[in-house]
């Protein structure tokens, strides 16, 4: 069984856990120094306790650690795509290289709009 504190955070922690500690410093809680030490340990940190330590001794506000869900993990579905789908995907990932060919080719800046038109047909093919 995984300990709640060693579950791997996001940026969205790390963003909450930051913004939590500027308040702390502007309120006077934290000096330059503390507030720092403490956000370059937010910014480098991977798992809930690595965050938890930076406010053991500082009040409200901390960042929300929502708990950690017991059992399987289940994840959504991706939609099946069809045939038309995957041509759609290939096209607009190959769109900046067909635009680059074209660049060294022509030496026009201009190409570079094809990616949106590219972007724009890959759509149109997968509706």
């Amino acid at each position: 069984m995984v300990d709640d504190g060693d579950i791997r955070i996001g940026s969205a922690e790390r963003d909450e856990a930051l913004a939590a500690l500027a308040e702390h410093h502007a309120a006077g809680r934290l000096d330059a120094n503390e507030y720092e030490d403490r956000r370059g340990r937010a910014t480098d940190a991977v798992v809930r306790r690595d965050l938890t330590s930076l406010f053991v001794d500082l009040p409200e506000p901390r960042p929300r650690l929502t708990p950690a869900r017991r059992g399987a993990v289940s994840r959504p579905s991706a939609p099946h795509q069809g045939p038309r789908g995957t041509v759609a995907r290939v096209l607009l990932s190959l769109a900046p290289f067909i635009a680059l060919a074209a660049f060294l080719r022509t030496e026009s800046w201009l190409v570079f709009l094809l990616i949106p038109v590219i972007a724009a047909i890959a759509k149109a093919i997968d509706d």
